[in-house]
């Protein structure tokens, strides 16, 4: 999937309103954040929420993954009038998390299409609003320089430089506190229904998936894929440092002859 890479400038809150804005250095300016088709890939997503929301906040997390992150940033939010299901409207008085699908590529032809799949989109606030996050905090540079975070960031992008684009989501679409979402069976029904939709839509040749729930779930997933299994990034009992993990995640993924590259 070849890509041209937009110039992209941000705005200096300390300098005069009536500067213009200055050109930069994009941070990972060799990966590109949700090119197309993630346009068409995100409309799996309807059943949750309208995907017009969904775009406008993806174009922002787009500059934020490239320009960095702003001071006192606050969490993109989705508005309930863009709910498109009833379903949430119980968790309305409670904090309610959703992680943007996202798809990661490069300027180059795709040799495969690997999904990244997560349990759920944890959050620890209790002010009531539904934030929007991505999957291990990827839009932000901070989190993808980091122990863990960098880790799965580093995973990622050896992927994508491999020639895989990745497009990374989380099986259970919605977090309103610890099992609710599993526990409340029509609202489980719907993040299966889109965790399918997901599927078929970017027919991806391997999932790889993070953790037990994570697992359970894709597992009776149809598909013409390989489903592969790994720990999440802190669980225990997992060998080498984090640094030596990235390879350990490239070899269970690709084998012994894995890409080094990234």
């Amino acid at each position: 999937m070849a890509h041209t890479p937009n110039l992209l400038v941000i705005f200096d809150p300390m300098s005069s309103i009536s500067k213009s804005l200055a050109p930069y250095s994009p941070l990972d300016a060799d990966i590109a954040f949700n090119p197309q088709p993630w346009g068409r890939l995100i409309q799996t997503q309807e059943q949750l929420f309208d995907t017009n929301a969904l775009i406008q906040i993806s174009d922002r997390l787009r500059l934020e993954f490239h320009g960095g992150h702003a001071p006192n940033r606050v969490m993109p939010e989705i508005a309930q009038q863009d709910w498109a299901t009833d379903l949430l409207d119980r968790y309305a008085d409670g904090h309610i998390g959703y992680d943007l699908p996202c798809l990661l590529s490069a300027d180059r032809s795709a040799r495969g299409r690997i999904m990244m799949c997560a349990q759920d989109p944890l959050r620890s606030t209790d002010a009531a609003k539904l934030t929007v996050g991505t999957f291990f905090g990827i839009d932000n540079n901070k989190y993808r320089v980091s122990r863990h975070y960098g880790m799965m960031w580093q995973f990622i992008r050896r992927c994508v430089l491999a020639g895989h684009d990745v497009w990374v989501t989380d099986a259970i679409k919605i977090f309103a506190g610890k099992g609710v979402a599993q526990r409340d069976l029509p609202l489980r029904e719907l993040s299966r229904s889109v965790i399918e939709d997901e599927v078929a839509a970017f027919a991806p040749d391997r999932i790889v998936t993070f953790g037990k729930l994570a697992q359970e779930t894709m597992a009776s997933i149809r598909g013409r894929h390989a489903l592969i299994s790994l720990k999440h990034p802190t669980a225990h009992g997992q060998r080498g440092s984090f640094k030596d993990r990235v390879g350990i995640y490239m070899e269970a993924v690709f084998g012994g002859d894995h890409p080094r590259n990234g």
